[in-house]
């Protein structure tokens, strides 16, 4: 407890020392500072352009696959107008029955929410390799 204390009143003095430095070199010399500023953005870019170009993980073609199922499945979700499936003779004879009918409420739920059932996309992946498991 003490030591989350310490150490967050130690950043919170560092960066009011920061702001203050700042904000003196900002008053006494302007050009220098944003002359250190540029600098540290150009470094920062290269850095982030080296990251980018060299450290990055590739994508694999399996990944692609997947992302491009998942957007397709995202914006068949986001449809506002779904297709509506049509009522069955079933569902038609129960909606003629009377209110005092053996049907239970149960079986007249799950009949009217249905729908067209799930949109299944296969990923191909490797379903050959087993997984190894601890011995004990």
């Amino acid at each position: 407890m003490i030591r989350q204390r310490i150490g967050s009143t130690a950043a919170i003095i560092v960066f009011i020392l920061g702001f203050i430095g700042v904000g003196h070199m900002l008053a006494t010399e302007p050009g220098r500072l944003f002359r250190q500023l540029l600098f540290i953005g150009i470094f920062g870019l290269i850095f982030y352009v080296i990251y980018k170009v060299f450290m990055a993980p590739k994508i694999s073609a399996e990944d692609m696959r997947y992302r491009k199922t998942a957007q397709a499945s995202k914006k068949r979700m986001q449809r506002p107008n779904a297709p509506q499936v049509k009522p069955s003779a079933a569902t038609k004879k129960k909606a003629k029955a009377k209110p005092g009918s053996n049907v239970t409420k149960l079986s007249k739920r799950s009949s009217l929410n249905r729908t067209d059932g799930p949109r299944l996309t296969v990923i191909e992946g490797k379903k050959g390799k087993k997984k190894k498991k601890a011995n004990m």
